[in-house]
């Protein structure tokens, strides 16, 4: 039975209907009119800046960038709701799950070395080709086979979150464009991600209406097919330290965080602040549902909410470099809002508008997270090992995600809440501490 079905049968709520739709439209507005303001009145010095290689380098980056983006996307709002329309219970889901992040953790620190040795862009073309594969086993209702998939999806997970930055930075310096326009890159990235990710939401939403929950992963092989040959005729490739065997380069990875205190910090505070936001994808299905509103939900377009939420936090950073705030100032205000909004669920977990908006809170602080931690690292982290290096923080952060999907179903939502709320505090004080190093 579709989704927009089972809405005609079962009657849908008109309040919730109406506050996710008025939070869409007002947050939207909002969105938009953050991004005008910083692009209405840009700095004269840093546009001179930009040349037309510059901006044709940045076009592409940016085009490729947002294909692989969107094709996750797509499939963020149906993941869980497609395991649980299979038959699965709690607990088999959550294996699942645990499954595609414990594959990131282990075969994801590979390959980030692989990627400094081998190339960066051969990654990229590796991660089309599994995620190609990932999507591809949603559409069999057979566990061992969705297995399969969460272990090609976490892999592919890890290398979009490392090998296309790690290419643009190190692309970005050896054409010898200015330092001072990394931002700006990190910046459209991340409001751009935000835009699509709402295009996702809602096109995933109508797939998933007309064609059964399993549409969005099928149609999500055609942006990772283009995404692919965009990189194979588009790129070229580049190295960290190509004379490095994989495991010499690990070793050189903990070496740079063993010995650079900074690196160490910032990488706790990441690690925290992202190991909390993947418990958050597992547990917002279930935190704002209600067994009367389960089955009719809107997903798509609280999911498109969300990410209208995480372009303004983007457009919001975006606004901060261009009046000259200091980068490094920026995370205390991430991470005091995301433990803020973490707190709240468990203060007001029976009230899911409450809820709703602080999970929009959330992605408000996610997306200042992204382009601003994305500036850090380009500043922070060596470029010999920077996928190693970056790779290396997706070990605690999917072991932390892992440790409480394990005891998921013994907690109940406000318990995973107060663990995320820690998290959030711990990645405050690490933070704290590494800026305090670097002033």
């Amino acid at each position: 039975v579709t989704d927009s079905k089972r809405r005609h049968q079962m009657g849908f709520l008109p309040t919730e209907w109406n506050m996710y739709n008025q939070s869409f439209c007002g947050l939207l507005t909002l969105c938009f009119v953050v991004q005008y303001l910083t692009r209405a009145d840009p700095d004269p010095e840093v546009e001179k800046l930009k040349t037309k290689p510059f901006q044709s380098f940045q076009r592409l980056y940016l085009v490729i960038y947002l294909l692989a983006f969107f094709a996750d996307w797509l499939q963020g709002p149906y993941v869980y709701a497609l395991y649980d329309y299979y038959g699965y219970d709690t607990r088999q889901i959550a294996v699942l799950f645990i499954v595609g992040f414990m594959s990131s953790m282990v075969f994801g620190t590979i390959a980030g070395a692989l990627a400094d040795k081998y190339g960066r862009r051969l990654m990229c073309i590796a991660f089309a080709v599994i995620y190609i594969l990932s999507c591809a086993t949603k559409f069999y209702n057979d566990f061992w086979i969705l297995f399969i998939g969460r272990v090609t999806g976490g892999l592919a997970t890890s290398l979009i979150f490392t090998v296309f930055e790690a290419w643009m930075v190190s692309e970005h310096n050896a054409l010898g464009f200015p330092p001072e326009l990394m931002g700006d890159t990190f910046g459209l990235a991340y409001f751009g991600n935000g835009m699509v990710a709402i295009a996702a939401g809602v096109t995933a939403e109508a797939a998933a209406g007309e064609y059964g929950y399993v549409a969005p992963f099928g149609l999500a092989i055609i942006p990772l097919a283009l995404c692919g040959l965009l990189v194979t005729y588009g790129w070229r490739e580049n190295y960290g330290d190509a004379k490095l065997d994989a495991i010499t380069g690990l070793g050189n990875a903990w070496e740079v965080i063993r010995s650079d205190p900074k690196v160490l910090l910032l990488g706790i505070a990441q690690s925290a602040f992202e190991g909390s936001m993947y418990t958050f994808v597992f547990m917002w299905t279930p935190a704002i549902a209600t067994p009367e509103t389960k089955a009719t939900l809107p997903y798509g377009t609280i999911f498109a909410v969300f990410m209208v939420c995480c372009a303004l936090g983007s457009s919001l950073f975006s606004y901060a470099m261009r009046k000259g705030m200091n980068v490094f100032v920026i995370p205390k205000y991430i991470h005091a809002s995301a433990a803020a909004a973490n707190l709240l669920v468990v203060m007001f977990v029976e009230d899911k508008a409450i809820v709703f908006f602080s999970f929009c809170l959330f992605e408000v602080a996610c997306g200042v997270f992204f382009p601003c931690y994305g500036t850090l690292r380009s500043k922070v982290i060596p470029e010999d090992n920077r996928a190693a290096v970056m790779n290396f923080f997706r070990i605690p952060l999917n072991a932390f995600v892992v440790a409480v999907l394990i005891k998921v179903k013994f907690m109940p939502v406000e318990m995973v809440f107060s663990i995320t709320t820690a998290a959030h505090t711990v990645a405050f004080f690490a933070y704290s501490s590494f800026a305090a190093r670097q002033n």
